[in-house]
């Protein structure tokens, strides 16, 4: 907006207010004795009117917008999340505009969704909600109390659980996904991406993963972060065993299909519930137990952080459990054996 000299001096600025009936654009003028000042009077408005349509809009309309404006920077995956949550969470706030939006309303609709959902599932929802009064009404701060994370029921499976299904599933396309989880960590997005191409000798390349996108259409993208991307050295037996299918891929169903079949498979050869995604702990334990420093194992699995590996030590495999409290007790009586033993030759 620039300021230009009218013949009587003075200086007029001109803003943009929209159109009329007849779509011919509007203009409102500011006058002022200086180019300055003139500039200021517009750049008031501007900022007045640019707020006042903001507050206008719904909360369903921000949410919309907020998604078409970060669509092409978020993974298809979260841009299917994202919209999900606009269409179910805090219905009760959706319609609402911006402008009649309070902390009691968002602290209301987070306690009605924490009584069927979990506090992880409620913290998300109103991460999101956050996000999106920060880009539409700045001047919302929100000091909501939410549900108190729960500890979470993590299983981590054994290794003869582990070897069990890996010999029950023989030969099938699962076998391979599972063989990547347990002792590559790939994850299933990642084991449906993998290609022959992918795979040199005993090293694997991790570069891409396959997602659900907002159109419910399978896409094929980069992984999240820098850590996605790795090269994982592979046990010889493992890689022997990828044979891919006539169009290259190793693991020739996509990730749904894996943990239908994975559920389908734990049920049917009587192996206790945990998820597909578990045998990465599976392995990260194994690790743990032998030693290998954590940097590594978050560069194997592709973690950018150790919070996930500080939860999957505290849920240490069962059997790894009960071997090293058996080395303790063992311990403690062989020392309370020698002080006994020292004792009776002092008295003799």
């Amino acid at each position: 907006m620039k300021a230009k000299k009218l013949p009587s001096g003075r200086w007029r600025c001109r803003v943009y207010d929209g159109t009329d009936p007849a779509g011919k654009k509007i203009y409102k003028s500011f006058t002022a004795d200086s180019k300055k000042e003139a500039e200021l009077l517009a750049a008031q408005y501007a900022a007045s009117r640019k707020s006042t349509v903001s507050k206008d809009r719904t909360l369903a309309d921000a949410y919309a917008r907020y998604i078409e404006i970060k669509k092409n920077t978020l993974s298809p995956a979260t841009v299917r999340e994202y919209s999900r949550a606009a269409k179910a969470d805090f219905p009760e706030l959706m319609p609402l505009r911006l402008s009649r939006l309070t902390q009691e309303a968002v602290q209301s609709a987070v306690n009605v969704m924490s009584a069927n959902h979990s506090p992880k599932s409620v913290r998300n929802a109103h991460g999101l909600l956050s996000a999106v009064l920060s880009m539409f009404a700045p001047e919302i701060r929100l000091n909501t109390r939410l549900p108190q994370s729960r500890k979470s029921d993590l299983y981590v499976p054994t290794e003869q659980e582990v070897e069990k299904l890996v010999r029950s599933i023989r030969g099938t396309e699962l076998e391979k996904a599972v063989l990547l989880a347990a002792f590559g960590s790939l994850r299933r997005s990642e084991c449906s991406a993998l290609m022959i191409s992918d795979i040199e000798g005993d090293i694997i390349h991790v570069n891409k993963a396959i997602v659900l996108g907002a159109d419910k259409q399978w896409t094929l993208k980069q992984p999240k972060s820098k850590a996605g991307y790795r090269d994982i050295k592979m046990p010889g037996f493992v890689i022997e065993r990828l044979k891919p299918a006539s169009n290259g891929r190793i693991v020739n169903i996509m990730p749904v299909t894996i943990t239908d079949y994975f559920a389908d498979a734990r049920r049917k050869f009587n192996l206790p519930h945990f998820r597909f995604h578990d045998l990465r702990h599976y392995q990260a334990s194994i690790l743990h137990a032998m030693g290998v420093p954590d940097k590594y194992i978050m560069e194997r699995g592709g973690w950018s952080t150790d919070s996930t590996l500080k939860n999957i030590y505290q849920h240490t495999m069962s059997d790894k459990r009960k071997q090293v409290e058996e080395d303790i007790v063992q311990r403690f009586d062989a020392a309370h054996r020698k002080f006994e033993d020292e004792k009776k030759d002092r008295q003799e």
